[in-house]
């Protein structure tokens, strides 16, 4: 066997996810510097990590080894297979089902988020992002339109492609 091509780091914009016929995430189209499309193919598990954190059009950074397989060498675009996911410096994250991770995200409160029986759980922020508090976290934090918010919690994807954070922690107060 010949020696297998180092991992690189690959960065782009999420065209589009790739499913497999049992309807799972197995890749994702990126379309890197230069406009080129480049596909990253992945385990089940990881497509639905990527799923959950990403959407089209959001940044994804991968460590990726070219696919020098014969049906990859005749594809329209280049294929890497997934190594891991990568911080800005090209190295390794762990995925959130490796270790438990708590990720935090800040923004302005533009609008309140309402439960289906009316009571405000959540706030949705300038940046689109939506975090989840739950009607008693909104009655501990004390949020209101306008304002400064530092969420802590996990993070998801809604199924409109925005990030949904299941908050813990709140501007320093810990929801119970």
């Amino acid at each position: 066997m010949g020696k297998q091509p180092a991992a690189e780091l690959i960065q782009g914009t999420c065209q589009q996810f790739l499913f497999s016929p049992k309807g799972q995430v197995e890749g994702v189209l990126l379309t890197v510097k230069g406009g080129t499309a480049v596909q990253v193919a992945m385990p089940a598990q990881v497509g639905a990590q990527l799923a959950r954190t990403h959407a089209p059009g959001r940044r994804v950074r991968v460590l990726g080894r070219a696919d020098d397989s014969p049906k990859a060498l005749d594809g329209e675009h280049p294929v890497y297979v997934f190594e891991a996911f990568a911080d800005p410096t090209g190295k390794p994250l762990k995925l959130a089902d490796e270790e438990p991770s708590s990720v935090t995200i800040k923004g302005v409160a533009d609008a309140l988020h309402y439960s289906r029986h009316g009571q405000a759980n959540g706030v949705l922020l300038d940046t689109g992002d939506f975090i989840h508090l739950r009607p008693s976290g909104m009655a501990q934090a004390g949020l209101g339109v306008g304002a400064k918010v530092s969420a802590t919690g996990e993070l998801r994807m809604t199924l409109l492609g925005t990030r949904m954070l299941e908050a813990q922690r709140v501007n320093r107060i810990h929801l119970v």
